[in-house]
């Protein structure tokens, strides 16, 4: 039998198996002996925690480049620690690279690093910008807006992302340097006007005060063009303060006009209801005056003989027209308002509307009576109920 000491040189597995059938000892005591207890044998011992790390990492990318963004997202809330910048291109360049936009706001959304460089010095910005205008909106201006400082790295080459645009300098820098510009421009004009008409005026005035003692000094050039300034800048708060002072009159009268016309036309309208409700009283005065209206005697007795029926067949002039002088369902619509309650009396004025209503009927009307017109006639008087049943409507609707 080997003693164990022996057993400490043998470090091949065929070693350690033939030791094993020698020494009659289990795996457990050698082991122990070698002091390699939790070291051999273990599976998940065999692949190593970055491995791990890298495999998630590759299968993260795998997943966007899919479109699979359920799965990278389940992925990334498991392994919160995973390095979703990790790859080359990174994903966010990858995304702007392709366009990918729901790929690019899920790694924004997870916190993707957009300052993150690839190997050739590029952060996303860049990658965005090599797309040019149809990148611009989706994917280069949301980057630019959260993460400014991104818009001042520079690749390997040397260029920043506003470069790649065709920028040579931010728009903002750009803009403020135009106006500082047009600014100078201002005031470099204004100072040599200034120069001219004080050249001008020093040519007049030399030699016409040397023998006068009591005369002060001249003003200086800069005093002189200072008062000046001085002098337009305070007739510029002066104009503008005079047009402040307009605007709220103008408002002022435009409000009154407008109010004016508002009462003028609220005035035509109550003049024309005027003149409507006169017309229609006088319409229906002139056809009580013809004595052909509706409650004569005669009349009444017709429109018994008519609903009570006969052998005799009636034509249009035979039936009981409310006003027979004339063929004008709005006069006839009149004649039997007119007959009725008076308008102070609205409740009892609706009734009797009402009852009119339903006795001039158009369908009411042919189921009632129309067997007994003339089969020439039936259409012309049909056409005459319908526009007095009509007319009787807007009666009652101007009385709700």
């Amino acid at each position: 039998m080997p003693s164990l000491n022996a057993c400490l040189d043998v470090l091949t597995l065929s070693g350690i198996c033939h030791l094993l059938r020698r020494s009659f000892l289990s795996l457990q005591q050698l082991l122990d002996a070698l002091g390699l207890t939790g070291h051999l044998f273990c599976p998940r011992a065999s692949m190593s925690s970055s491995s791990r790390q890298r495999h998630r990492e590759r299968r993260f990318r795998k997943y966007l480049s899919a479109g699979r963004l359920s799965k990278a997202k389940s992925l990334f809330q498991r392994h919160p620690k995973l390095n979703i910048d990790a790859g080359e291109p990174p994903p966010l360049h990858r995304a702007c690279a392709r366009k990918d936009a729901p790929a690019f706001q899920l790694l924004l959304h997870l916190g993707a690093d957009p300052t993150h460089q690839d190997c050739h010095g590029n952060t996303a910005l860049h990658a965005a910008a090599q797309q040019g205008p149809s990148a611009y909106k989706d994917f280069f201006v949301p980057l630019m807006t959260q993460y400014p400082t991104a818009m001042k790295m520079k690749n390997k080459q040397g260029e920043t992302p506003g470069e790649l645009l065709g920028w040579e300098m931010s728009p903002e820098s750009s803009l403020k340097v135009e106006e500082e510009k047009e600014k100078a421009d201002k005031e470099k004009k204004w100072r040599q006007k200034l120069q001219e008409e004080l050249e001008d005026e020093c040519q007049e005035m030399v030699g016409r005060f040397e023998d006068d003692e009591d005369t002060p000094e001249p003003e200086s050039f800069s005093a002189w063009s200072e008062r000046l300034a001085r002098e337009h800048a305070q007739k510029q708060q002066q104009q503008q303060a005079t047009e402040r002072a307009q605007h709220p009159k103008c408002s002022s009268t435009s409000y009154h006009s407008w109010q004016q016309q508002e009462k003028e036309r609220c005035l035509f309208q109550e003049r024309a209801r005027t003149k409507e409700k006169e017309l229609r009283e006088s319409r229906a005065k002139k056809a009580q005056e013809r004595g052909h209206c509706w409650g004569d005697p005669t009349k009444i007795k017709l429109w018994g003989d008519f609903t009570k029926g006969g052998d005799r067949l009636w034509c249009f002039g035979d039936i009981p027209w409310p006003c027979l002088g004339e063929r004008d369902p709005e006069a006839m619509a009149e004649a039997l308002v007119a007959k009725g309650p008076p308008s102070t009396d609205r409740r009892a004025l609706k009734r009797y509307l009402r009852t009119q209503q339903v006795k001039w009927h158009p369908d009411r009307f042919l189921q009632r009576f129309g067997g007994q017109i003339e089969s020439r006639e039936r259409e012309k008087v049909m056409e005459i109920v319908t526009a007095l049943s009509q007319a009787l409507n807007r009666h009652a609707e101007n009385l709700k």
